[in-house]
């Protein structure tokens, strides 16, 4: 089996994405001293500094498993196994984690994978499986919506009801799960088993910067000055009618190419308000002036010619949407693209240099950035399961060894050697991996709670607060719907 040393710098990332992943989303609420978590972080990062780190679960039991197939369904974009080792470094992370598992705990993986495109099958089969009682497979990997429903309605189990799971250890995603918990039922637990490090994040054409003359993101975002303003008057400079057409088409140059739910997050995430803020476990639609203010802003901008491609709009999926977008970032028709660092491993052969940089504060004083969680999609295992505890073992095992292993190759290897083009790039996606949050207004609520937003944006309107105002009684009862599903939970 191969053997990774952990190198200083990494040891120093992965501790600084640990102790941030404890940070939790709190909106509006900012403060220019340092946490207590935020100190922890130092502190640890230093230690990373001098020693090799690995982590251990010292509370999985010493058990083996007689040649178990353990069952993973999952999306091809995905994969929860491979059979062999590849020379992709990433593929062979994969092998390497669960060669260990399978030999710890005497199992053997079995998977089945289905296009992402069609995610709605994988959750099919976790209904129906609920539904018939069926122990049909031991984990299904769910987009965030899916598994969100899929435990509310019972048929996968809250992550804090788990029969072996510690949502307080490295290896689960803090920062994204204690968002997650509802009047003290933790309903999802991310790992790092489902992450790759990482969130959505802004990509910037490095090579037109230079010519545009403008100032290096990567100053900005160091000096803590990387905010709004900064970032759509950057962006504006860059719009120009390549052909002389007289038309913004895509043989043009945009501000941003991305589609309006992008659009909506670049917007707001990265002031630290929320569509949604959880409140000592109860969950708060927003009308905050500041969230005004943020969508007010983008607006101004979003009513100059050429300022946004909407990839939605031009090439009709969500599929093509990301793929056409990408392609013409690399092929300088935009300044900016938002996009997953899931995504960066596909950007490699773009001959332009490029950067990556998290979405931009509200103000320079604002404490800390703000990143939106990237893949959304989580393993969960049935509630009908014949025996959760194994299950569970197997999962949370899965989780560390992803810590020890698949982190560090996606980190070290995949971005810094193969994707990114220096250090201080890799110093931007700790930064983002660093700060990534979810809220529950974006999803899974982003056809109840987010519409007003997002619609008043598309339109180019400014009437932010009679919109969300009017919407209200359907985020209310949304709100009032989980904490009842959640209440049942408990019982």
């Amino acid at each position: 089996m191969i053997m990774r040393k952990h190198c200083k710098a990494l040891a120093a990332i992965l501790a600084l994405f640990l102790a941030a992943s404890a940070l939790t989303a709190c909106g509006g609420g900012e403060t220019a001293e340092k946490t207590a978590a935020e100190e922890t972080a130092v502190q640890e990062t230093q230690a990373a500094e001098t020693e090799e780190t690995r982590y251990v679960a010292d509370y999985l039991p010493n058990v083996t498993y007689d040649g178990y197939q353990y069952r993973i369904i999952s999306y091809d974009e995905y994969p929860a196994h491979v059979e062999e080792l590849t020379g992709e470094v990433i593929d062979d992370a994969i092998f390497e984690r669960n060669a260990l598992v399978e030999e710890t705990y005497n199992i053997e993986f079995m998977q089945e994978l289905y296009p992402f495109t069609e995610y709605d099958k994988v959750t099919a089969l976790m209904t129906n499986a609920g539904r018939a009682q069926s122990d049909d497979f031991d984990l299904a990997t769910l987009v965030f919506r899916a598994a969100y429903y899929a435990v509310l309605e019972g048929t996968a189990p809250a992550a804090s009801s788990l029969p072996i799971a510690d949502l307080s250890q490295p290896w689960y995603v803090r920062s994204v799960n204690e968002g997650l918990n509802i009047d003290g039922v933790t309903l999802l637990g991310f790992t790092a088993f489902d992450l790759n490090p990482g969130g959505k994040c802004l990509l910037f054409n490095r090579n037109l910067l230079t010519d545009l003359n403008l100032e290096d993101p990567y100053d900005l975002v160091d000096e803590g000055s990387w905010t709004c303003d900064v970032l759509y008057s950057m962006a504006e400079s860059a719009i120009s009618d390549l052909n002389g057409d007289g038309q913004m088409t895509v043989d043009d140059r945009f501000s941003f190419i991305t589609e309006w739910d992008w659009m909506s997050m670049i917007a707001y995430i990265g002031t630290g308000n929320l569509l949604v803020d959880v409140i000592d476990g109860v969950p708060v639609a927003s009308q905050s002036e500041a969230l005004i203010d943020a969508f007010t802003k983008v607006v101004q901008y979003l009513n100059i010619d050429g300022f946004m491609l909407d990839t939605f709009k031009e090439f009709g999926t969500a599929e093509a949407s990301r793929i056409r977008g990408l392609e013409l970032f690399k092929e300088g028709h935009s300044l900016f693209v938002c996009t997953g660092t899931t995504n960066l491993t596909i950007m490699g052969d773009m001959e332009a240099d490029y950067g990556l940089v998290p979405f931009p504060k509200w103000t320079a004083e604002q404490a800390r950035y703000y990143s939106y969680l990237d893949r959304d999609a989580v393993a969960l295992p049935l509630s009908c399961s014949t025996d959760l505890e194994r299950v569970c073992v197997i999962k949370e095992a899965l989780a560390v060894e992803s810590l020890n292993i698949n982190h560090p190759a996606y980190y070290e290897n995949a971005l810094k050697n193969r994707y990114l083009r220096d250090e201080r790039s890799l110093a931007m996606l700790e930064i983002i991996t660093n700060t990534v949050v979810n809220d529950l207004g974006q999803n899974p609520w982003w056809d109840i709670v987010r519409t007003p937003w997002q619609d008043t944006m598309s339109k180019k309107g400014t009437e932010f607060a009679s919109a969300v105002q009017k919407n209200m009684p359907k985020s209310e009862k949304a709100i009032a719907d989980l904490m009842e599903m959640v209440e049942s939970l408990k019982g």
